[in-house]
C-alpha cells in the first residue's frame, strides 16, 4: 500500500471514529437522610461546563474531557469530588452529600464580644468594588428553565365570570412551562445583549419563551438591586457599601470546601420592613469573594404583589486558576396571594462555557436591541432538547409537555375551533354590560357590539343619550391587523343621530407601522384630550348641575399614518378636513332640584376669546408628531417589538399647520410644542419625574377657539393623575392663542417615609409629593403643589393647593386611578 493511501485511511478513521469522550454521566443526589437535593450545582472541574440538579434531585451531564472529574456542590453541605478515568457508555453515579453540621466547625461567641460576621463582611465589602469590576465583560451560555403555578382562583370577580380551566392545569395549576437557551453578552457597567437560540413553550410550537436571562442576572455586588414592579425602591445588597446600616451578621458556621474555608454567615434585617433581604451568604476566607447566596424577600419589606421571593446563587471557578468565579446557577421561587389567586412559580438559571476575556462586535451594543429572540428558535424537536437540557425534567414537567402537547394538536383543529366558537359565541344576559363578541377562531375574525347600557350618558347638549358600536377585527399570523368600525349616537333631547366609520391597519407591529381612516358627524370637546369623561360629566350634570364637558359638532375625514424610522425615532402624521359648528344645549335636566345654581351655556369661559372665535368655520388641518429616545432599548421577536426604556429623556415636538383656500378652508397658522419628558431612579429614596413643554404659535395666532392650545384642567373630585393634569384648573380659562410654557415634577417616595410609622407602614403606601406650573400668554402665573398617597401603583389619592400671582389660594382632594378616568 502506498504511502499516501495509508495517511488517507488514518485520516478518515480519526475523523469518522467515536470520541472517546462527551459521554453522559446521570444521577441522582440525594443528603444523608435520602432526601433529594434540588438546585444543587453539577460542574466539571477546570472548565465552564455545568449543570444543576432538578426539583427532585436528578442531573445529567456530558463530560468533555477524559480522564475528568465531577464536583457536587449544594450550599450547606459537604462538595464531593468525584474522578472518572475513563468511560465509553452512559453511566449512572448517585451521590450522597454530607450535611455540613457533620463537619462544621461551630462559632462560640463570648458575651460581650462582636460577632466575628462582622469583620468578615467587612473584609468582603472592602472588595465589593474590585469583584464588580474584575470581569469587564464575558459571554456566557444560559439555559432557564421557568414554570408558574395558580393553585387557586375566584370563579367571579365583581359578576363576571372567571374561566381559566383552558390555560390551568386542574391537576398540577401549571398555566406556564417554558425552557429556553441564550448567548448572554456583558460588558461593564450595564451593557446587555442576548440572543434567544432556543425556546420552548408547553402546549405552544408557535409561541416563544419569555424567559430572559437579565432578569436572573442579580450582582449583589452592587448596592442596590432591583426587583422591577413589585417595589419602587430599590433593595440593599447584604454587601452593599452602607450594608452595616441595614444589616446584623451572625457567623454560624466555617466549613472547608475544596481547600477553601468557606464562611456562613446569617443576614439579619435591622428594621424588617427596610428593603433588604434575610437568609445567609457564604463567604470565602482569605479573598472574601461571595461563595453563595440563600436569600430572602418578605411582604415584610413592603413588595408588592408577591408574598416572597427566594434567590439562591452559587458561584463557580471559569478559569484553571480557579481566579475568577462565576454564577454557576441562579434560581428564584416566588408565591403570590392576590384578590383571590393564589399561586407562585420557579425559574432556574444554567450558566455554562463562560468567556471572560471575548471580542465583542463593535456595534453589538449601541444599536439599542437588548434581546433578540431567534426567528426559528421554536423550532427545535424534541431531540434537540433531550441532547441540550441541562437539568432533567421532573415528573411533573414531563407530564405537562405531554398533555399540553396532545391538547395543541386538538385544539388547532377546526373541530376543535368550532367547538370553542360555538361555546363562547352564545350571548348571555352579561353581554348587555359587557358587549358581544362573535368570533371565528379559525378565520382568525371577530365581529363586535358594544354594550348598549355602558354607552348611556348625559350632557347638556343633547341630554340622555346612547351609543352604538360594530367593528370587525381581521388577525393574521404576522401581527397584522386591519379594523372597521361604524358608531351611531343618539341624542333624545337634540334629537340627532351622529355617525363616524373607520378603518386602521396594522401593517409593520415591529416598527409600529399603521395608517387609518376615519369620518362622519361627532361631537367633539373643545380640548381633544377630552380632560373630563362622559361619566364624570354625567354624574356632575345630574347630581349637581354642574355641566363641565363643553362640546361643538365635527364634521370631517381624516387620514392617520405612523411609523418608527429607525430605534427611538417615530412619526405620526395627520391630515383632517373639518366643518366646525357650535352647538347649544338642549336641556336643563338634573336629579338636583335646587334653584341655587344653573347650568352654563355650552360656550368655554375664556378672557382672549372673543364671540367670533366660536362661530362655525371650515379647516384644513396637518399634523406631523416626533418623538425621539435617545439610546431606546428594546426586545425584538420575529413577530414583534418591546420598549423596554432608555436612560436618557424622551423628547417630542408636535407641529400643526392649519392651510387656508383648501376646499374653502378659512384658518390659517402655524403651531409648535416642543416637550421632554423623563423618569429617574434615584435608589432608595424613590423615583423622580417630569415633564416640560413650550409650545407658541409663529406665523399668525388662530381666531377660532377650536384651535386654541388647551391644557387639561380638572374641576372635579377625580382624576387620572397625568403629568400633562392640572387638578386644581378650570378647564378652559387658560387656553390661548399666544406661547405658553408648562412643567410638571413629580416624586414616589415608595414607602421611604411612611415606612417608619409602625401602623401605616402595614399598608405598603408610596408617597407622593408633586408640583405643576402654567404660563399662559397674558395669564397670571398658575402653580399648584400636591400631596398624595398611592397604592399598588395605580390607586391614589392627593390634597392639591393652587396658587396665582394674585395670591388666591385653592385647595381640595383628587382620588382615581393612574391612567384612568381621564387623558393621559
Amino acid at each position: 500500500m502506498r504511502k499516501e493511501h495509508i495517511i488517507f485511511w488514518v485520516l478518515t478513521i480519526l475523523l469518522f471514529a467515536e470520541p472517546t469522550y462527551g459521554q453522559i454521566i446521570h444521577g441522582r443526589v440525594k443528603n444523608e437522610r435520602g432526601e433529594p437535593l434540588g438546585y444543587a450545582n453539577v460542574y466539571e472541574n477546570g472548565t465552564t461546563n455545568g449543570t444543576t440538579t432538578n426539583e427532585e434531585g436528578y442531573y445529567k451531564i456530558e463530560l468533555t474531557r477524559e480522564p475528568s472529574e465531577l464536583v457536587f456542590k449544594f450550599l450547606g453541605y459537604q462538595t464531593k469530588t468525584i474522578h472518572f478515568d475513563s468511560f465509553s457508555v452512559e453511566q449512572q453515579k448517585d451521590v450522597t452529600l454530607t450535611s455540613e453540621n457533620y463537619t462544621i466547625q461551630q462559632v462560640v461567641i463570648t458575651a460581650g464580644e462582636e460577632d466575628p460576621a462582622y469583620e468578615i463582611i467587612r473584609k468582603a465589602i472592602a472588595k465589593r468594588k474590585y469583584f464588580l469590576q474584575e470581569v469587564k465583560e464575558y459571554s456566557c451560555d444560559v439555559y432557564i428553565k421557568g414554570i408558574q403555578k395558580i393553585i387557586e382562583y375566584p370563579k367571579r370577580i365583581l359578576g363576571i365570570k372567571v374561566d381559566l380551566s383552558e390555560f390551568v392545569d386542574e391537576k398540577t395549576g401549571i398555566i406556564y412551562l417554558s425552557e429556553s437557551v441564550s448567548k448572554y453578552n456583558f460588558k461593564y457597567p450595564d451593557k446587555v445583549h442576548e440572543e434567544m437560540i432556543s425556546s420552548k413553550v408547553s402546549g405552544s410550537n408557535k409561541s416563544f419563551s419569555f424567559n430572559q436571562a437579565a432578569s436572573m442576572d442579580l450582582n449583589f455586588y452592587e448596592n442596590l438591586l432591583d426587583f422591577g414592579d413589585i417595589s419602587q425602591r430599590g433593595f440593599v445588597s447584604p454587601l452593599a457599601s452602607n450594608a452595616l446600616f441595614f444589616y446584623k451578621y451572625q457567623l454560624e458556621a466555617t466549613y472547608v470546601e475544596d481547600g477553601v474555608v468557606i464562611n456562613k454567615i446569617k443576614v439579619i434585617p435591622r428594621r424588617k420592613n427596610d428593603p433588604v433581604f434575610r437568609g445567609h451568604i457564604f463567604i470565602q476566607d482569605s479573598t472574601w469573594r461571595l461563595h453563595g447566596a440563600g436569600l430572602w424577600i418578605t411582604k415584610e419589606a413592603q413588595i408588592e404583589f408577591v408574598d416572597s421571593l427566594y434567590i439562591n446563587q452559587v458561584y463557580i471557578p471559569v478559569d484553571n486558576t480557579k481566579e475568577i468565579w462565576m454564577r454557576g446557577s441562579a434560581s428564584f421561587h416566588f408565591g403570590f396571594s392576590f384578590m383571590g389567586f393564589k399561586g407562585g412559580g420557579d425559574y432556574l438559571a444554567v450558566y455554562s462555557k463562560y468567556n471572560v476575556t471575548p471580542m465583542f462586535p463593535k456595534k453589538l451594543f449601541s444599536k439599542g436591541e437588548f434581546m433578540k429572540v431567534q426567528k426559528g428558535s421554536n423550532k427545535r424537536d424534541s431531540v434537540y432538547w433531550q441532547q441540550i437540557r441541562p437539568v432533567p425534567l421532573t415528573n411533573i414537567e414531563i407530564q405537562d409537555y405531554t398533555k399540553r402537547d396532545s391538547l395543541r394538536v386538538l385544539r388547532e383543529s377546526d373541530v376543535y375551533l368550532d367547538s370553542l366558537d360555538h361555546r363562547s359565541n352564545k350571548p348571555e344576559f352579561g353581554n348587555l354590560l359587557t358587549g358581544y363578541t362573535f368570533r371565528n377562531r379559525k378565520k382568525k375574525t371577530s365581529y363586535s357590539v358594544s354594550s348598549p347600557i355602558n354607552s348611556i350618558q348625559f350632557n347638556t347638549v343633547e341630554g340622555w343619550n346612547a351609543a352604538l358600536e360594530l367593528s370587525k377585527t381581521k388577525d393574521f399570523e404576522d401581527r397584522k391587523e386591519y379594523r372597521i368600525f361604524a358608531l351611531g349616537r343618539y341624542g333624545f333631547s337634540n334629537e340627532r343621530l351622529n355617525l363616524i366609520g373607520g378603518a386602521t391597519y396594522q401593517f409593520n407591529p415591529k416598527r409600529f407601522g399603521s395608517i387609518g381612516i376615519s369620518g362622519g358627524t361627532i361631537l367633539n370637546q373643545f380640548n381633544e384630550d377630552a380632560p373630563i369623561t362622559p361619566l364624570i360629566n354625567t354624574i356632575y350634570s345630574l347630581a349637581d348641575r354642574k355641566n363641565y364637558m363643553k362640546l361643538y359638532r365635527k364634521d370631517y375625514i381624516s387620514l392617520d399614518a405612523g411609523i418608527e424610522v429607525f430605534n427611538g425615532f417615530k412619526l405620526d402624521m395627520n391630515l383632517t378636513y373639518a366643518e366646525r359648528s357650535p352647538v347649544e344645549n338642549t336641556t336643563d335636566y338634573s336629579f338636583s332640584k335646587s334653584t341655587s345654581r344653573d347650568y352654563t351655556t355650552n360656550t368655554p369661559l375664556n378672557l382672549n376669546a372673543d364671540p367670533v372665535a366660536y362661530e362655525a368655520n371650515t379647516a384644513f388641518l396637518t399634523t406631523l408628531n416626533i418623538t425621539y429616545v435617545p439610546g431606546q432599548q428594546y426586545i425584538s421577536r420575529p413577530d414583534i417589538k418591546y420598549i423596554l426604556g432608555s436612560p436618557y429623556p424622551k423628547f417630542g415636538l408636535n407641529v400643526c399647520s392649519a392651510l387656508k383656500n383648501v376646499i374653502r378652508s378659512d384658518d390659517d397658522f402655524l403651531f409648535y410644542e416642543f416637550n421632554v419628558t423623563d423618569d429617574l431612579d434615584l435608589g432608595l429614596i424613590g423615583t423622580f419625574e417630569y415633564r416640560l413643554a413650550y409650545g407658541s404659535f409663529l406665523n399668525s395666532s388662530p381666531d377660532y377657539f377650536y384651535d386654541f392650545r388647551h391644557f387639561n384642567g380638572n374641576q372635579t373630585i377625580v382624576s387620572s393623575f397625568s403629568d400633562r393634569r392640572f387638578e386644581n384648573l378650570d378647564y378652559y380659562a387658560y387656553s390661548t392663542n399666544d406661547n405658553y410654557f408648562t412643567a410638571s415634577v413629580s416624586h414616589g417616595f415608595g414607602g421611604f417615609i411612611l415606612n417608619k410609622v409602625p401602623l401605616l407602614r402595614k399598608l405598603k403606601l408610596n408617597e407622593v409629593v408633586s408640583a405643576r406650573y402654567l404660563r399662559s400668554g397674558t395669564f397670571n402665573d398658575h402653580f399648584e403643589v400636591g400631596f398624595g398617597l398611592e397604592k399598588l401603583g395605580f390607586i391614589r389619592v392627593d390634597f392639591v393647593t393652587a396658587f396665582d400671582e394674585n395670591g388666591h389660594v385653592k385647595s381640595g382632594v383628587v382620588f382615581g386611578f393612574k391612567g384612568l378616568l381621564g387623558p393621559e
